[in-house]
């Protein structure tokens, strides 16, 4: 069985541009380390656990061998719970490559999944033709699915910070399986996990498996008030030398109606097809329909995974978004990332952006434009600094009431 995983590791590396031409694939010693202290504790009865990994470390390969590891040592099955449908796609091809002809099926569950696709991949899992579950946070959510969560042999959640507090990771505190969470900021959660006792099994990892080169971050002012499109021009030479570049570029959007105006004046500008990715968009024609029949509005006349699969095919290529693509995304020779009202991200957020960029041994770039809004977003900064409100003058808060 581990054979057969070596072997399929040395091949998703090469596939993957993890290694070079001719190198061996192998673990870092933070990994190696991390994996052992994991899957020990975890045979000896700890059941919490704290993943703390810069992006861009290897936390994916950690829990995937952590996963591999559990699931034939308890005979049962691993779910992985992933923030975005975008990266649960990633997380599930990541783990169907890795487990190639081991007998070990994978299950993906999400929004985007039909319903009769969700209940084949629900059969697998109970006869135990599929052994590791990757899903959504739909996975927590919904009742009939949590009590999946509840009876596996592990349950790692992915890019913790992602889930909200009070929705999702509340719900998690009540369950009787073991936890591993992964986290690359994860002091901003530090009383739930401390709660639910991970903070105490911290791991930490800090080696890259590969060279990487610092992203260079050019902090670029604005005007109070700009329009997104007009500060693309505040970033315009490193845009053009990226593209001379064949580099694959993410212009992030505040707000989910910015994403088409930076794409039409992105495209205007450079004369290149700019693909678009928003929360409000279909997996595919089959959810397109599915929302049309329950009267949801869909953006867009293509599908998310289209619109990914156009993105990081070809090269240069540009991606508007929202700060969707913050979670975990993995994109090769993507080298520039560009921020529109930066100051309305929190710290945290800003960093999982960045970490979006300068993957492997080539120059980076990350451009901040600020002081363009007063919005902050405090339930996502690390910091705790002060943040504006604004309020009718000569008004408390307790004094508003709100009548029919």
């Amino acid at each position: 069985m581990w054979e057969r995983v070596e072997a399929n590791a040395q091949r998703v590396a090469e596939a993957r541009d993890l290694v070079q031409p001719g190198e061996q694939f192998s673990l870092t010693d933070d990994q190696t380390a991390a994996i052992v202290a994991i899957c020990d504790g975890l045979a000896g009865g700890e059941f919490e656990f704290l993943l703390k990994a810069p992006t861009g470390s290897g936390k994916t390969e950690v829990m995937v061998r952590v996963a591999i590891t559990e699931a034939l040592r308890t005979g049962g099955y691993v779910c992985l719970v992933a923030p975005t449908r975008d990266l649960v796609r990633q997380d599930s091809t990541y783990f169907r490559d890795r487990l190639e002809e081991t007998g070990l099926g994978v299950a993906e569950l999400h929004g985007g999944i039909s319903p009769g696709e969700r209940r084949e991949m629900m059969d697998d899992l109970r006869s135990g033709k599929a052994r590791f579950l990757i899903g959504s946070a739909m996975l927590i959510s919904t009742d009939s699915l949590w009590d999946v969560l509840d009876r596996s042999a592990l349950t790692i959640v992915d890019d913790v910070n992602a889930f909200d507090e009070r929705e999702h990771l509340r719900v998690l505190e009540a369950m009787d399986c073991p936890l591993l969470f992964a986290s690359a900021t994860p002091n901003e959660l530090r009383n739930f996990l401390e709660r639910v006792g991970a903070f105490k099994n911290t791991v930490s990892m800090r080696a890259m498996p590969f060279d990487v080169l610092p992203t260079k971050v050019h902090k670029i002012p604005g005007v109070w008030g700009e329009p997104a499109t007009e500060q693309l021009s505040r970033a315009d030479a490193l845009i053009r030398e990226h593209l001379e570049r064949k580099s694959r570029i993410f212009v992030i959007a505040r707000t989910r109606g910015d994403v088409p105006k930076l794409a039409a004046r992105l495209e205007q500008t450079y004369g290149i097809d700019v693909q678009q990715l928003r929360g409000d968009m279909a997996d595919s024609e089959e959810h397109r329909k599915r929302h049309r029949r329950k009267g949801v509005r869909v953006y867009g006349s293509t599908t998310r995974v289209a619109e990914m699969a156009a993105f990081t095919e070809t090269a240069p290529s540009i991606l508007a978004a929202t700060n969707l693509v913050g979670s975990g995304l993995d994109i090769p020779a993507a080298d520039l990332i560009v921020l529109t009202d930066s100051d309305a991200f929190g710290e945290s957020e800003v960093e999982q952006l960045i970490g979006r960029v300068g993957r492997r041994e080539r120059p980076s770039d990350a451009v901040l434009i600020v002081e363009t809004t007063f919005e902050k977003n405090p339930s996502r900064a690390m910091g705790g600094g002060r943040t504006m409100r604004f309020m009718p003058r000569g008004m408390r808060a307790r004094d508003l009431k709100f009548r029919r």
